[in-house]
């Protein structure tokens, strides 16, 4: 998707400058310490570690799935579409996308993106 490796699992989605960007954004919102891992599974194993939060807010859980699906989704509208999407709007695009997962499913009453960005 960056164009500087081939692709494989574990660059497109952990170590890709956009998936790097997106995985910094997360770290810094919740404000822990994240040694990026080498595969896409220790990533998932040490991500479990990382909730420190009461089971009300079990909402950090969806962050991998959400990083993924829009690196995802960006790599094929780049591949399949010529679409390529600015830095900001990919991170945009997978904030939203964990606001509305989290609306649907865990959060509850949150009425905007910003109210739900500073819960995070």
């Amino acid at each position: 998707m960056c164009g500087q490796k081939t692709e494989v699992n574990g660059h497109l989605f952990l170590h890709c400058k956009i998936a790097t960007d997106l995985w910094n954004m997360f770290v810094c919102i919740l404000g822990v310490n994240w040694t990026m891992p080498r595969t896409t599974f220790e990533a998932l194993t040490h991500w479990q570690g990382i909730g420190k939060r009461g089971s009300k807010e079990d909402w950090w859980k969806n962050i991998h799935a959400c990083i993924w699906w829009t690196l995802w989704k960006e790599r094929n509208g780049r591949c399949y579409e010529g679409k390529v999407s600015s830095p900001q709007e990919i991170k945009m695009r997978c904030l939203g996308l964990l606001y509305f997962w989290c609306k649907q499913n865990l959060v509850g009453e949150v009425d905007s993106l910003m109210e739900f960005k500073s819960q995070l």
